[in-house]
This record gives structure tokens, C-alpha cells and sequence, in this order.
């Protein structure tokens, strides 16, 4: 029985690359497709997380492809995936799973901090699907998923520029679903609530209580769950809950009674940066 599981397994013998692949969603990601038989690449920047990964999935009887990349960084990009095609080909399915934020408002942030926010966050994503495009295109299949946020369909701050780049990915995301559909490419957007991992590993948020950020979470195993579930059933806009899904219809329905509500939400947090207790 478990053989036959196996064989009819949607991502058994895929080939899938994951940016943000060693450490959080992406780690978690990558082991279970790994368990499901998938040949999976993670990519992330840092030497360190890649080589803890591994070996963590080692231990289990485990292997994915581990590569380093500076994912603000176009030659690196360009690099890598050159690197990956060369080695394993066209890959079926790239999940943009990489993102970082910082609790700051837009007023307290660089300009350097800035663009590698929208680097990361927004562009790699667009590199990597471009540079790899023409193969999904000429094979007339693949799928790409993006990781988005809630952050993507409401404005949050003080992360105004996460949010900002997010909806980016969200927006981006549909139109690229409109013009691959002719070659029969899928694209799927995961839209997560607050899910703790590492990205709040920033000294921004560490400043905060510890209240602040480990309340109303969302478990990391729900957040792998709906991906492959959304890339089995081609499924667009995933949100994790799905209570996050209708409180952004409720915003986009209802602003008049909504909004007003929301704003204050938003002006606390900002104050709490400013008059922090």
C-alpha cells in the first residue's frame, strides 16, 4: 500500500527548488516534499542554515540539493540558476518562498535597508521566474508558487515596505497567472498569517514582548499543508487561516465601516514604536 502511495504521489520524483530553503517555511516545505519523494534544491544565503538543513535531513535519510545565494543580488541569481539547470534541469515546480521583515516604519528605515526589502521580497522572485520561464514555457508545464503574506492583502506597519513588496508579489502573481495559462503554467500565492520561525529573529522584533509576537500564530504545519494542497488542486489564492480571507473581503467590502476600525489598529502599532512601554 505504502508503495502504491508512493507511485501515485503528486510530487514524487518532482523537481523543486526553494528559495529561503533552510530554515522556517522553507525547511518545513523541503522535508515534506523530500519524504514524498520530490528532488528538492534549497537556496538560501547564509552558509550556515544550509549546512544545519542538511544535516538535519540527513539524519532522517533525507537529501536536497543545498545552494548558496544572495538573492538581492542579480549575478548571484543568474548564477545559481544557471548552476541548477546545468546540474538537474528545468525544474516542475519554484516555490519564492524567501522574505525578510523588520519592525520599523518607513521614516526609520535606510535606503540600503529599503531596496534589499524589496529585493528579496519582491524581485528575486521575478528573477527567478524570468531566467527559468523559458524552459517551463517550452516543456508547456511547471508550476510557480509564491509565499506571500497577510501583509500582501492588508497594509501592515510598521513593515510598510514588507507589506508594500508583498502586495507586489500578489499583484505580480495574478497577472502572471492570466499570460501563463496558454502553456498550461500554474501559479499559486500562499498568504499566511503570523507564523513563527526565524523571520522574527530580526533584533527589530526581538525588542518587542514576546506577547506581542507569539500570539494568534499560525501553526507551521498548517502553513505546509495548504501549500501542497494548493499546488494539488492548482488552487490560486490560499489563505492560512481562512478567517484571513474574509477579513480582507470584509476590508475591501465594507472600508466605510472597516477602515476606521483598522486605522486605529495601525496608529497603535506605530505608536508603540515611538512610545514604546
Amino acid at each position: 500500500m505504502r508503495s502504491k502511495n508512493l507511485i501515485t504521489n503528486t510530487f514524487q520524483g518532482k523537481k523543486i527548488v526553494i528559495t529561503g530553503g533552510s530554515s522556517g517555511i522553507g525547511k518545513a516545505l523541503a522535508h515534506a516534499l523530500l519524504v514524498q519523494g520530490s528532488v528538492v534544491t534549497i537556496v538560501s544565503n547564509r552558509i550556515d542554515t544550509l549546512q544545519s538543513a542538511s544535516e538535519d535531513f540527513k539524519a532522517q535519510g533525507l537529501n536536497a540539493v543545498a545552494l548558496q545565494c544572495d538573492l538581492a543580488n542579480c549575478q548571484d541569481i543568474e548564477k545559481l540558476v544557471n548552476r541548477i539547470i546545468s546540474d538537474h534541469g528545468i525544474p516542475d515546480i519554484l516555490i519564492n518562498n524567501a522574505g525578510f521583515a523588520v519592525y520599523r516604519t518607513f521614516e526609520q528605515s535606510s535606503l540600503d535597508e529599503i531596496e534589499r526589502l524589496m529585493q528579496v521580497n519582491l524581485l528575486s522572485a521575478m528573477r527567478l521566474t524570468k531566467l527559468f520561464l523559458p524552459g517551463f514555457i517550452q516543456r508547456k508545464s511547471g508550476t510557480i508558487v509564491n509565499m506571500a503574506s497577510i501583509a500582501g492583502k492588508l497594509a501592515i506597519t510598521p513593515n510598510g515596505t514588507y507589506s508594500t513588496a508583498k502586495h507586489g508579489l500578489v499583484a505580480w502573481s495574478e497577472c502572471l497567472q492570466y499570460e501563463l495559462s496558454r502553456f498550461n503554467i500554474a501559479v499559486n500565492v500562499i498568504c499566511p498569517g503570523r507564523v513563527l520561525t526565524p523571520f522574527f529573529d530580526h533584533e527589530t522584533f526581538k525588542s518587542r514582548s514576546k506577547r506581542k509576537e507569539t500570539g494568534h500564530v499560525v501553526p507551521l504545519a498548517d502553513v505546509v499543508n495548504g501549500t501542497l494542497r494548493a499546488i494539488k488542486k492548482n488552487r490560486f489564492m490560499t489563505y492560512i487561516p481562512n478567517t484571513l480571507g474574509l477579513i480582507s473581503w470584509l476590508k475591501a467590502t465594507f472600508p466605510t465601516v472597516i477602515n476606521p476600525i483598522y486605522r486605529r489598529l495601525m496608529l497603535s502599532r506605530i505608536e508603540s514604536i515611538y512610545n514604546p512601554k
